[in-house]
C-alpha cells in the first residue's frame, strides 16, 4: 500500500516538473501573432490622462496597434531602438521599444506600430516588443 502511494506521489512530482518546465520555456507571444486593438497615439495618451485605471483595463498587457507621427528616435537603456510617437502634450509621448534593432524610421514619419502596452509612466504610455505594421 505504501509503495503505491509513493509511486503516485513520484508520478505527480514528475508531471508537475514537466508542466513547470514547459511553462518556463514557453515562447513569449509576438505582436504579429496576436490580434491587436487599433488606436491613435493622441487618443491613447488622452485616455490615460483622463482615467488611468480605465485605460489600463482596456490596454494594459494587451497587443495594441498605435498610429501616429514619430517625434523622437532614441536608444533605450538596453541599447535597443526607442520610437516616440507624438501626442498633444509635448512633455509626453507613446514610447515604443522596438523588437528589431535594425528597424529604419525617420522623425516626422507617419507610422503604425504594434506592441504590448505596459502602462503609463512619467514620460507617457509605454509599449514593448514593437514592430512596424506593414
Amino acid at each position: 500500500m505504501i509503495k503505491k502511494i509513493l509511486v503516485v506521489i513520484l508520478l505527480l512530482i514528475v508531471a508537475g516538473g514537466g508542466i513547470g518546465y514547459y511553462m518556463w520555456h514557453k515562447p513569449a507571444p509576438k505582436a504579429e501573432d496576436v490580434k491587436s486593438i487599433p488606436v491613435t497615439a493622441v487618443v491613447l495618451s488622452k485616455q490615460y490622462a483622463v482615467n488611468e485605471k480605465a485605460a489600463d483595463s482596456m490596454y494594459l498587457n494587451k497587443n495594441i496597434e498605435v498610429s501616429g507621427t514619430i517625434g523622437e528616435i532614441d536608444k533605450n537603456q538596453d541599447g535597443g531602438l526607442m520610437v516616440v510617437l507624438q501626442t498633444e502634450d509635448p512633455t509626453t509621448g507613446v514610447q515604443c521599444a522596438m523588437r528589431d534593432t535594425g528597424t529604419v524610421v525617420t522623425k516626422g514619419q507617419n507610422i503604425t506600430i504594434k506592441g504590448f502596452c505596459s502602462g503609463n509612466g512619467i514620460t507617457g504610455v509605454s509599449l514593448t516588443g514593437c514592430i512596424i505594421k506593414q
